[in-house]
This record gives structure tokens, sequence and C-alpha cells, in this order.
């Protein structure tokens, strides 16, 4: 079975302001040909299909619109599951009706094991879910059993666990997960995490280990925005399609497809995802900026290592669409100066003033400063 595996669509973003609807429709161009040149029979997406719970009448038409192709276009079967982002509830709403459809989506936990089989694929579907709604949902399970669900370690496990009891060996057994999967051996601290992807738990118990889904023949991960495998080659993110914050630059977004028998594993990587507009970050003065060979419709983060009035409008004449501006000025002597609150009462207050506006790059010159004095002593002279 060929099939291609997709993650946090997202559809609906806004980034730093800006909608990524049409970004979205444009990657969906692409992703429509693969599907035909490839022979794509199945499409999984692995959670955060919106990226609000409560999608905009624009991201609804969108999904509308992606689901009906696949499916009544290009004839291939879609399975899917809620993430973090989603309405667990949204997305259930006329699942059993789509299924005759080859629509498969689960975003809530109605039963332990959510098994769709296609052929002589099994995939089990398990879509974010917090460790107090398992814990809720099956209280009477876990006390039988003596079993304790406080992190999502914890709720991985156990669902895995009911999985494998009734688990077809002999056919091949897909996994879609939504959720911060960690390697043996890997600090989960140390994995690069995007700006654009929430916390799941807060004090570190967002981790769950791989070992749980070793024993499927492939696991579909969805959460975090690269495309990358975790430790085992079978356990993978697919990425984000897009790229939805300055944190993901550097990332090659890809298509990822997976060539699947039972006796065969292949995963093919290469297939680039061509971005409506290219997203870049300059650092440098605004001459250095302005003077930059990029795009003039990229998506720009700006850090300007000067102090410049008006800067946005200024960069705004040659570049259409700036993200973000930052001003990042060295402040080396700025910092170096420490005074406690007894020295700053002794400190002459136009000397402090004047460091202060050094410190964000601005230098008086003298007839500000004699205006500075001026007005200083009018203030401090009014008050005594």
């Amino acid at each position: 079975m060929k099939i291609l595996h997709l993650g946090d669509l997202h559809i609906g973003k806004k980034v730093n302001g800006y909608s990524m609807i049409e970004d979205q429709k444009y990657v969906f161009e692409q992703m429509y040909k693969l599907i035909e040149d490839k022979g794509i029979e199945t499409v999984l997406i692995a959670g955060d299909i919106y990226d609000r719970s409560i999608p905009s009448e624009e991201a609804t038409e969108l999904l509308d619109q992606l689901l009906s192709n696949l499916i009544n276009k290009y004839k291939v079967k879609v399975i899917a599951i809620s993430g973090n982002h989603d309405s667990s509830t949204r997305l259930d709403f006329s699942s059993k009706i789509l299924e005759k459809q080859g629509l498969y989506i689960v975003g809530e936990y109605k039963k332990l094991v959510n098994k769709v089989s296609i052929d002589e694929v099994d995939f089990y579907l398990m879509p974010y879910v917090d460790p107090t709604i398992i814990r809720r949902k099956y209280k009477d399970i876990l006390e039988e059993r003596d079993l304790k669900i406080s992190t999502h370690d914890d709720t991985m496990k156990f669902l895995t666990d009911e999985i494998k009891k009734d688990m077809n060996t002999n056919k091949v057994n897909i996994a879609l997960y939504h959720g911060f999967v960690v390697g043996g051996g890997d600090s989960a601290e140390e994995i690069e995490k995007e700006d654009s992807v929430k916390i799941l738990s807060v004090g570190g118990k967002e981790a769950v280990k791989e070992d749980y889904f070793l024993d499927f023949d492939y696991t579909a991960l969805g959460h975090l925005h690269g495309c990358r495998r975790v430790k085992s080659e079978k356990v993978r993110y697919s990425g984000s399609p897009i790229k939805y914050s300055f944190s993901e630059v550097n990332q090659d977004k890809k298509f990822l497809i997976i060539d699947i028998s039972k006796d065969k594993l292949s995963i093919d990587d290469t297939n680039m995802i061509k971005q409506k507009y290219e997203m870049v970050e300059l650092t440098g003065t605004l001459d250095e900026v302005m003077a930059a060979d990029i795009p003039k419709d990229a998506y720009l983060k700006v850090i300007l290592t000067e102090q410049t009035l008006d800067a946005m409008n200024k960069l705004r004449v040659k570049y259409s669409q700036v993200m973000e501006l930052q001003i990042n000025i060295a402040t080396e002597k700025a910092i170096k100066r420490k005074y406690t609150s007894q020295e700053i009462n002794k400190k002459n207050p136009v000397i402090l003033f004047k460091e202060l506006a050094e410190s964000v790059g601005v230098i008086l010159e003298e007839n500000e400063g004699k205006v500075l004095e001026k007005v200083i002593d009018g203030l401090i002279g009014g008050r005594s």
C-alpha cells in the first residue's frame, strides 16, 4: 500500500496576523499532483487538522474542499485523528456516515481501541488526549487493574497495551498518534521544538517513550513540525507542510510517502514542498537589510542592529510582507553598569538618562543634553 503521511496542516492558521489560507491552497495543489504521479492509495493526517478548536468559515471551507478532492476526485482513503489544536468533538461529527465514503476520523476516545481495516492493513488511531480524560473515562478498568495514569506516557502505555492484546501480527499494523515521542536515551529537553508547537503538559511530563510503538510496522506521528524520524526508521513525524514560525525557517518541508507491505517498508522523504512565499530572517543595519538579495514578497523577520526612526515603514517601501521587526542593539557597556538603589539615588539624573539612551543606541547631542538638563532641573526644582 502506498501511503501519504501528513500532519499539522493547521488549516486557518495566521502567522503574525497574516492568513495562511492561500499558502495552504498552494501546497494542497502540489499534493494532488503528487498523489496522481505516485499512485497514492491512502492519506494519513496525524492531527492538528485545524489550527483552532473553533475554526473560521474559510478554514472549514478549505478542509471540506481538501477532503472532497481527496476522496471524490483522487479516489484515496483518508484516515485522520485530532491533535491538541483541534476540537475532538467537532471532528467526530458525522464520522460514522463519512466512513462509507472512505473518510475515517477519530477525535474522541469513545472506545479504547480505534481500528480501521483496509485490505491487509490495520490502522490504529490514537488522537491527542489529555491523561485526565482517560483517567476519568476508564476509571473502573484502571482501578480493576490497579493502574495509575497521570502523564501522557502512562496514557500511551495503557492504550498501546490494549491494542497489542488483539493485534494481528500477520497483517500490516500502522499506528497514528499525535504527541511528543522521544527515543530511548534521548533527552526531551534537547529535542528541537518549534515556536508554533504548543506544550502539551508543564514540567516535562508531555514526553512519550518510542518503545510503545516499536511493535507496529509503521507509526505516523503528528505534533512536531520538522520532517524527521524519532529513533527508529519506522516511527516518524511528517512535519507541517508549511513554515508556521521563524523557528522553522531552515526546515525543508516534505511530503512523506510510505510504501509498505508485511515484508517491505520503503520511505520516500525526497518530495520537497515549495512554499508560496519564502520565509527569511535578516539581521543588520537598515542599509544592509534593504540591500539584501531576497524576494520582495518574502515573509520577513528583521532584526535591526541600530536605532532607526519609522523603521517598519521604511522596510515596507521595499518588502511587502514584513512579519516581525526587532531592535537588537549591543549594550555591553550598559549591562556592565550595575547600580544599587542607593547608588541610583545619588547618581546625577542627567547622566542616568544619557546612559539609558545610549543603551538603546541613542546618543544625545550637546544641544539635546542642555535641553534635558533644563527639563530635569525644572522638575527637581518644582518638586522641592
